[in-house]
């Protein structure tokens, strides 16, 4: 009996291969699956672009509504109003201080001013440049995030600059991803919402993915530049790299930028080490180096001229005695902190363990290199393959790991630069690396063909018992902080996220593994409130009642006695301030105050400045501090010296009283020497008559 023979299928290739007779076909050649999947950019198809102008969309027309997630309706809450109107969904947060009613009404005090260079209120010299506040100077054209100040009214210029953070840091996050995942979208749509709602980038108010956005965007540009092919793709580059270079160095805060360029730098390396595609590079050469030079020449002209801006500030920050000069060798990572996010969904800003000082320093990111290096060396054993982006990224965790725990000899700090970030601050540095390990390692092929019951049951034993020691060890560094039933759920969760890791390529692990991360995630996602608009702070009465006064006498300078967090609501109006939140020492203030010096080690500082009523009858003065970045200034109000700093208004948090040993009448004699005029939620202004 013979075989059947099968008859071949037809193939869409050859059916399109036959031409009728009579009829040339001409056949365009198109990339090819297998090309697209190597290539070294992003493949920008229907869905990317979709998602990119869906963020895009998000971002205008939030902003243009003045949507955005500041907890500056905390302003509300201190003046008697629990449920703030123009808080849409959440709450605000007041450990966020440092911005709501820090940061922010400095940039109100900036605007209302017509954004100077100079801020005296602030610190002096040019602090608003080096605090990254809008200012009228050449070098704002290459920082996009504070056009929208030259622009728009104040509350939507806010909204532009605050939700340049959110859509900029995810849109330049997924397409980072997309490169080195070899455009994998959903793994890099997953990543970039996983680490911008992780809880180190949510409670300290986007800062780590301010910076992040910036090396996103140097990445980019550089990989487009050396690989791209097309005029304007490398013109767009170039401009890209440009200002994220700028953006990157113009508000430096080195205790997380350090670390982050020695991660991008690896990145970066371990990318080219993958594709090894240097004839690409090769093409072109004299387009993309002319790109590179022109690049290199603006930038070169843009940073002396903000070294001549700052040169000075920085002088006199770096000799403070806080921050100043900051020197760490590592080692001193407080105990429990290196796993501490796996807790954080049962932590908030009420409920957290009191030895991480607050939630924003007990955040973090969710830790998965114990699992990732297990299925990287698992792949080699198999495959006697290595992936240099994962080994580059592997790299960096263990080399943070040794700085945390252990400690860098004090010449490789300082070589390194990595003195300058202390263990607290490297460490959500290293957590998002560890979470851009993962997405890496997620991308790659695994070496396991075949499911192994015995590694599975090795391995999971091992992860439960890693989960579990991991908890107590926890629990036991915070004195017993979360409940049995906590720590459960933490072993529960870690061992279920760990095995879906390691088993990502079997069927529905991957997905399940996606979900289970927007589920961890999801739990901050309430962290910033959505609010719209900045009534909090301009509608405010005391901003009100001295905006009024202010436009009547615009040159007089206030100080403030009681309640020092008050100050900031002065500043927003562009009132010049004897006391407040400054950046750095008003020594010309200090001569006046402290002719002899004696007090210098006191007001040397980055510091919160409170001013109290002292009367002896001798204009007495002292100065003391209760913290590192605070001091306080305990005077006569009355006293001449107050005149001869040009203070004409001064505002009491309490009403004036008289002094125990005093006898002024009628009036009390803090005020003995002025007049009130005006008067709200139990805040006081008043004038001086020897003005």
């Amino acid at each position: 009996m013979s075989k059947r023979r099968k008859k071949p299928k037809k193939t869409r290739s050859s059916q399109s291969a036959r031409a009728p007779q009579g009829k040339s076909t001409i056949v365009k050649p198109g990339p090819s699956a297998k090309a697209l999947e190597s290539s070294p950019l992003v493949r920008f198809d229907r869905k990317t672009i979709v998602f990119l102008l869906v963020l895009l969309t998000a971002y205008f027309a939030l902003s243009l509504l003045k949507v955005h997630t500041s907890s500056i309706a905390n302003w509300d809450v201190m003046f008697g109003k629990p449920a703030p109107q123009s808080v849409l969904l959440g709450k605000p947060r007041f450990i966020r201080m440092d911005e709501w009613m820090v940061s922010s009404p400095a940039i109100l005090s900036q605007y209302a001013l017509g954004m100077p260079v100079r801020n005296d209120t602030l610190g002096g010299v040019t602090t608003p440049v080096v605090w990254g506040l809008p200012v009228k100077d050449v070098s704002t054209i290459l920082r996009p995030v504070l056009w929208s100040y030259f622009i728009f009214d104040v509350e939507r210029a806010f909204a532009f600059a605050w939700n340049f953070k959110i859509f900029i840091f995810l849109i330049s996050t997924f397409l980072t991803l997309m490169l080195l995942t070899r455009n994998s979208f959903s793994l890099s749509v997953c990543g970039a919402f996983f680490i911008f709602f992780s809880g180190a980038v949510q409670w300290w108010s986007y800062s780590i993915a301010d910076y992040m956005l910036y090396l996103n965007g140097i990445f980019i540009s550089l990989i487009y530049i050396m690989y791209g092919k097309k005029r304007w793709p490398l013109i767009l580059a170039g401009i890209t790299l440009l200002i994220s270079a700028y953006g990157f160095i113009f508000n430096l805060y080195p205790p997380f930028q350090v670390p982050l360029v020695h991660l991008y730098l690896l990145i970066f390396v371990g990318y080219l080490l993958t594709h090894k595609d240097f004839l690409s590079i090769k093409q072109y050469v004299l387009a993309k180096t002319i790109v590179v030079i022109v690049v290199v020449l603006i930038f070169t002209l843009f940073a002396y001229h903000y070294y001549l801006l700052v040169r000075n500030t920085y002088a006199i920050m770096l000799n403070t005695l806080y921050p100043g000069r900051r020197f760490s060798t590592g080692g001193d990572l407080l105990s429990g902190k290196l796993f501490g996010e796996f807790f954080g969904i049962f932590m908030s800003d009420k409920h957290f363990p009191r030895q991480w000082g607050n939630i924003c320093e007990a955040s973090g990111f969710f830790m998965f290199f114990p699992i990732v290096f297990y299925g990287m060396v698992y792949d080699y054993v198999k495959t006697k393959r290595i992936d240099p982006l994962l080994i580059s990224l592997s790299a960096f965790i263990v080399a943070g790991l040794i700085y945390l725990l252990i400690g860098f000899p004090a010449v490789l700090s300082k070589a390194t630069l990595i003195s300058m970030s202390p263990a607290k601050r490297f460490l959500p540095i290293l957590g998002a690396a560890n979470c851009i390990l993962l997405v890496c390692y997620v991308a790659k092929k695994s070496a396991a063909n075949r499911f192994s019951s015995i590694e599975f049951g090795i391995l999971a034993g091992g992860v439960i018992a890693f989960a579990t020691i991991a908890g107590l060890h926890i629990n036991n560094a915070t004195a017993n902080f979360f409940t049995s039933g906590e720590i459960t759920t933490v072993t529960i969760i870690v061992s279920i996220v760990y095995l879906l890791v390691r088993y990502k390529d079997y069927r529905f692990a991957t997905p399940a593994l996606y979900v289970l991360l927007m589920a961890i995630a999801v739990s901050n996602a309430t962290v910033n409130p959505v609010t719209i608009g900045l009534s909090s702070i301009l509608d405010n009465p005391l901003v009100t009642i001295t905006r009024q006064i202010h436009k009547q006498d615009p040159q007089a300078r206030w100080a403030l006695f009681g309640d020092t967090r008050i100050t900031n609501l002065l500043k927003a109006n562009g009132i010049s301030l004897l006391n407040c939140v400054k950046l750095i020492p008003a020594f010309d203030d200090m001569r006046v105050l402290d002719p002899t010096g004696d007090y210098y080690s006191v007001y040397n500082r980055y510091a919160w400045i409170a001013m109290y009523t002292y009367i002896d009858g001798k204009d007495g003065l002292t100065m003391g501090n209760n913290s590192d970045d605070a001091y306080t200034i305990s005077m006569d109000p009355c006293s001449p010296r107050l005149k001869e700093l040009a203070v004409k208004y001064l505002v009491f948090t309490k009403p004036p009283t008289a002094a125990a040993t005093a006898t002024f009448t009628p009036k009390a004699a803090e005020v003995r020497c002025m007049t009130k005029v005006a008067e709200t939620s139990g805040i006081f202004v008043y004038k001086r008559n020897d003005e």
